[in-house]
């Protein structure tokens, strides 16, 4: 089969306004900004305060370390976290000497080191039951 002149004329036509179009298109489609999430959870918005686990982690534990937990503090550090997130700062928090009998990290035994037990545990032990039982409501996956 033999393309006549006109053909070639009307697909030469027909290739330039696509192209044209399609450069047209590019240039004048409306921009929309590309923000990456850091939250790593989908409910990143702009403009908004990124949720970052390893300070929610840190802050928990500064609550907790000492004698004397600070179970309020604990509780609205966590009113704005949501499971998704609590899974991250189960994950940030990782494992870290404790001292079952007193609470703490301070160990009375030179020779022996202390168990490392996760965030779970510190909660544990470290929270009344009542205050527990509200935050295993609120986690019930992580708790």
């Amino acid at each position: 089969m033999k393309i006549t002149e006109q053909e070639k004329k009307n697909l030469t036509i027909g290739i330039a306004v696509a192209i044209g179009g399609i450069v047209l298109y590019t240039v004048l489609r409306p921009k929309t900004e590309s923000f990456a999430d850091p939250t790593g959870n989908g409910t990143y918005i702009p403009g908004q305060v990124a949720f970052n686990a390893k300070s929610v982690a840190g802050s928990l534990y500064n609550a907790m370390k000492d004698m004397g937990t600070d179970e309020e503090a604990i509780i609205e550090i966590l009113k704005p976290v949501n499971q998704t997130q609590f899974a991250q700062v189960v994950t940030a928090f990782g494992r870290k000497s404790y001292n079952t009998v007193t609470g703490n990290q301070y160990s009375f035994d030179p020779f022996s080191s202390l168990p490392l037990l996760g965030l779970k545990d510190w909660l544990f032990n470290e929270l009344s039951g009542k205050e527990y039982a509200i935050l295993r409501l609120k986690y019930p996956y992580h708790l």
